[in-house]
């Protein structure tokens, strides 16, 4: 028996009919060569190196009447079959077919009786490819325990395996619900004196952001944050997700990088902006304000592989409202770093997850009283949208013995956001997965194609000439727009 963190059982409390709370990773995948490959190869490496990552066969038991957080269990009754399933994409089988085959898929919930994930292996893809999507919930792990669950499905050459591979731990018994409900007892008598001291803690946090704020220290632009503009795509969202995705060379970026003096994800956010300038000028006009970009930040300390969530935040101005893509990125520096330092100051004083103060049936009624009031519509500062940036090694990936083309990822939204976007590097490339509510955003592909245009427009600011190519991951040949042609082989299932 495990028990969630409380950062885990937010995300449980934070689900409704619309709030979906799991993510997903699209993979392409180039079988050329590879004549073995296909759903049953897939099928049988991930039944064999189950035991790496036994979380995925747990489930969760609630604790009567909410009293405590839940629990992971074993599911004695695990069935992969039940986990992996297969879909054939509608002719002829490029980035929008394949991306409409995942907007069913990302639009469910998850079912909470069984283990919170699921693999789908699509085939009918151009050119002889599949794609493969795992989708899980937020609960079970973060972006950064999202790498290391693909390092443990995922080779750096196409005959790697493992070395060793344990033997599945026999289930645990289910403990009982009478059990459950007494351990929660102490807890629940405990919650109002946890909710005190969490008082206390926050107070000396804020105190500790004044004295950093007013020590001279370099601060963010916090009333442009408090007024982040409202665009088209921050409404309450609907319960359907879309999603697409774009390409660069990870080249481009160090080169700008190194141009600029400045971080990777500094060139990303700058890259975003372009677009979503792009995005926004093409319809409802750019707000006279900068935008507002929250940027989860890994928790997790170097070398930690557990899978449950160690994240926070920073929220940060995304100056889409100027024209000149330098200042853009020189804003962006300044107010990254402003915020970080603001960050540095508040994890100076441990706080903990405000789902540790309350038993989880008093977070989740505050958490659907706010969805039924669409009360973060009215909370001055809200961000407009996520930014993510999980890297992964500088090498090619394979699955099954087959390379890794793209690895595209789809976040969770939130409620008055319909927009996430999330960067995965590898290999040569920088991939973008943008993630949307259709009915807030109706072409995602409009922001995806708007990425490589913002990098080409940096670049030609920077002196730097044109974007390197980048293959393209299902395998076309460029064409205008990025509307790709291409051809079919003959490459079976």
């Amino acid at each position: 028996m495990r028990r969630l963190s409380g950062t885990d059982s937010l995300f449980l409390a934070g689900e409704t009919p619309t709030w979906h709370q799991h993510v997903g990773g699209l993979t392409i995948v180039d079988r050329t060569n590879v004549p073995g490959f296909g759903y049953d190869a897939l099928y049988r490496m991930i039944a064999s190196r189950l035991p790496l990552v036994p979380k995925l066969t747990w489930k969760l038991k609630p604790v009567p009447l909410g009293l405590d957080r839940a629990v992971w269990i074993d599911d004695p009754a695990f069935d992969l079959r039940r986990h992996i399933h297969r879909m054939t994409v509608t002719a002829p089988g490029g980035p929008r077919e394949t991306a409409d085959a995942v907007t069913p898929i990302m639009s469910r919930q998850l079912d909470r009786r069984f283990p919170l994930w699921e693999l789908w292996y699509l085939d009918g893809l151009v050119n002889g490819r599949v794609a493969v999507l795992m989708k899980f919930h937020h609960c079970l792990l973060d972006g950064g325990a999202g790498g290391v669950l693909a390092s443990l499905l995922l080779d750096l050459d196409p005959d790697g395996t493992p070395t060793v591979i344990p033997e599945m731990p026999a289930p645990e018994a289910e403990p009982s619900d009478l059990r459950l409900f007494v351990a929660a007892l102490l807890p629940a008598a405990t919650a109002p004196l946890r909710a005190m001291r969490y008082g206390v803690r926050l107070t000396w946090r804020g105190l500790g952001v004044a004295r950093h704020l007013i020590s001279g220290h370099e601060s963010p632009d916090m009333a442009t944050m408090l007024r982040a503009p409202k665009t088209s795509f921050n409404a309450s969202i609907g319960p359907r997700r879309s999603m697409a995705f774009s390409s660069i060379a990870i080249a481009d970026v160090k080169a700008l990088r190194r141009h600029f003096d400045v971080k990777l994800n500094d060139v990303a956010l700058a890259l975003c902006a372009g677009a979503l300038r792009t995005y926004l000028s093409d319809r409802d006009g750019v707000p006279s304000r900068p935008l507002s970009v929250g940027i989860p930040v890994s928790t997790r300390a170097e070398g930690d592989t557990s899978l449950g969530n160690q994240l926070s935040y920073l929220v940060v101005p995304l100056p889409t409202n100027l024209a000149d893509p330098e200042e853009r990125l020189r804003v962006i520096v300044h107010e990254t770093r402003a915020a970080k330092g603001v960050h540095e100051a508040m994890r100076a004083s441990r706080l903990g997850s405000v789902a540790d103060t309350a038993p989880p049936f008093m977070i989740a009624g505050l958490l659907r009283l706010a969805y039924q009031s669409h009360v973060l519509g009215y909370i001055p500062g809200m961000m407009n949208t996520i930014v993510s940036n999980v890297p992964g090694p500088p090498v090619d990936l394979y699955m099954a013995g087959a390379r890794l083309t793209g690895i595209y990822s789809a976040s969770v939204l939130l409620d008055q956001m319909g927009l996430n976007v999330t960067l995965y590097t590898f290999g040569d490339r920088v991939d973008f997965g943008i993630h949307v509510d259709p009915d807030l955003i109706d072409d995602p592909w409009a922001i995806a194609h708007a990425i490589p245009r913002a990098l080409e427009e940096l670049m030609r600011t920077a002196g730097l000439g044109t974007p390197s190519p980048i293959e393209d991951p299902f395998g076309l040949t460029p064409g205008p727009d990025v509307e790709l042609t291409a051809r079919r082989s003959g490459v079976g299932s």
